[in-house]
């Protein structure tokens, strides 16, 4: 793995664990953070949940 890929590859996870903190702060477990990401993008104000329900 050439360098420039593993500093874009840690860049993104970076970015997405940015992003999954706000849900992981609002009830979400780790898994159901990362894919409420990739769902819902990045929680705003007081909305439902819905990664976090069940």
């Amino acid at each position: 793995m050439s360098k420039g890929t593993r500093t874009a590859l840690i860049t993104v996870l970076l970015v997405w664990s940015v992003f999954a903190y706000p849900w992981f702060d609002k009830g979400c477990d780790i898994a159901e953070a990362y894919t409420a990401v990739l769902k819902y993008g990045v929680p705003e104000g007081l909305e439902p949940l819905p990664a976090c329900y069940g």
